[in-house]
């Protein structure tokens, strides 16, 4: 039988922290990237929507082999409460 982990408060909130603020760059950054795009290197809505697509599919793609890569891990992150 596996022993149960526990996680601390700290490790939760700071997690929760992580994702707000990953959220909110990838929020944050989107519109004005498709600003900038459009006023600078004068794209046209089509590829900036490709663009922006091709970034989330990235994103979705890569996190599959990194959760992986941290499954493997053997230094765990040991909390015994």
């Amino acid at each position: 039988m596996q022993k149960q982990r526990r996680l601390s408060k700290e490790s939760l909130r700071s997690l929760d922290y992580l994702n707000v603020f990953l959220a909110d760059v990838r929020d944050g950054v989107g519109p004005y990237l498709s600003i900038y795009l459009k006023a600078s290197a004068n794209w046209n809505p089509a590829q900036i929507g490709l663009a922006m697509s091709a970034s989330a599919i990235a994103t979705v793609i890569a996190q599959t082999p990194a959760g992986a890569l941290v499954d493997r891990l053997r230094q765990k992150l040991t909390n015994d409460l």
